[in-house]
């Protein structure tokens, strides 16, 4: 199916469209035919390895880390694979215990299942309702798994709220107590300043198609990463850790819409935030109720997590998609199923509100327009005018 031009993709959590000057660069190497095996010997082979060195070296350039530190892979469920699987089998002998954030993305938490019938032990940490991490707790926990191998997992920026966590300060408590921090930073990278060396944590995931990259394409973050566990054994890529043929083509992707994104990250970014509160206001005129859940709480931009409670949602996207305003109802991961939203339900919202929920994220350029069309589009989906505040007919 075509997007239309005026179309309003409102899923860029779910996944980014890819960048402009990644087309550009990805229509360059193929045109060119640059396609060949890195790890060959003849000169087309080498000169594209060259390439993969370039880009793991400017991608740590903005990260602020070494570049032996970043380890290209197939996007953060591998890296979140790869360190559990060195986690646990380090220690499997040592008592191993995670604490981990309530409202985890499933791929961490699946981890935890597969791990917790090997022998893992594992505990939650509860949010605050504004959903930032409830650091009492979390210090409890510490203390009460002192000695044991402890990695406490929390995302940097929540998927679904936008909610930004206070990784440093994470960091210096999880270390104070002798634990690893692992945070998914796959919405963060590419969305927010990210300095991974003042942050802190032990490793770190990333997939390239949250920020304009091709999909199929991430690295993982190690800290330490010369005695790190392969998931993957093979020819020996990626220093030994991670085999198989490098994706040089997604490689140089992550480069090239990395870059384009720090330059924006530079710029002034109060009329993107100035915007969505804006919008907020302006859905919470039209509608009886509107929730945003973690407004009162840094917040990654143009990100809301909101809930309309006595909307169908269901019905709500089928009146958007009709023109053509793609929004999805929660987290990407769980947007077909029918159910409530774990994130709000664990930050303590009752039923009503967990069962009414939608993800808006764009693109931080189109904020303007974008916010003004779905306000728009919402408007003649539930038959309310833009002034008036009237109970909603979906």
């Amino acid at each position: 199916m075509d997007i239309a031009n005026n179309a309003i993709y409102a899923d860029v959590c779910g996944s980014a469209q890819v960048s402009g000057a990644v087309a550009n660069m990805l229509q360059t190497l193929f045109s060119s035919k640059q396609c060949a095996n890195p790890n060959a010997n003849h000169t087309l082979g080498v000169q594209l390895l060259e390439k993969i060195e370039r880009a793991r070296g400017s991608i740590a350039n903005i990260l602020k880390v070494e570049s032996d530190s970043l380890i290209f892979n197939s996007g953060s469920s591998e890296g979140c694979a790869q360190v559990f699987h060195d986690f646990f089998e380090r220690n499997k002998h040592d008592r191993p215990v995670v604490l981990y954030s309530a409202i985890e993305h499933s791929c961490t938490l699946q981890n935890i299942n597969m791990y917790y019938l090997k022998g893992l032990e594992a505990f939650t940490i509860e949010h605050h309702p504004s959903g930032l991490l409830d650091t009492d707790q979390l210090e409890l926990l510490l203390r009460a798994n002192a000695g044991r191998p402890t990695m406490v997992c929390v995302m940097a920026v929540h998927n679904e709220t936008g909610v930004i966590q206070p990784v440093e300060k994470l960091s210096k408590l999880v270390k104070a107590h002798g634990g690893i921090l692992f945070s998914d930073m796959t919405q963060a990278i590419g969305k927010i300043p990210i300095d991974l060396t003042a942050s802190g944590v032990d490793f770190a995931i990333a997939s390239g198609h949250k920020f304009g990259a091709l999909p199929g394409v991430g690295f993982l973050y190690a800290k330490r990463r010369g005695n790190l566990l392969p998931l993957i054994a093979g020819g020996g890529q990626e220093s030994g850790q991670r085999g198989g043929t490098q994706n040089y083509p997604g490689i140089l992707s992550i480069e090239t819409a990395l870059q384009e994104k720090h330059e924006k990250l530079e710029k002034d970014q109060v009329h993107i935030h100035q915007s969505r509160a804006e919008f907020e206001q302006k859905l919470a005129s039209i509608l009886d109720e509107v929730v945003v859940i973690g407004q009162t709480a840094p917040r990654a931009p143009c990100v809301t997590f909101v809930s309309l409670p006595g909307v169908n949602i269901k019905k709500l996207q089928w009146s958007l998609n009709a023109q053509a305003i793609y929004i999805t109802g929660g987290s990407a991961c769980s947007d077909k199923k029918t159910k409530l939203s774990n994130t709000a339900t664990r930050l303590g919202h009752p039923e009503r509100i967990a069962g009414s929920t939608l993800r808006i994220s764009i693109e931080d350029e189109q904020c303007g327009h974008a916010y003004q069309r779905i306000i728009e589009g919402i408007s003649t989906a539930l038959g309310v005018a833009e002034t008036s505040r009237r109970t909603p007919a979906l």
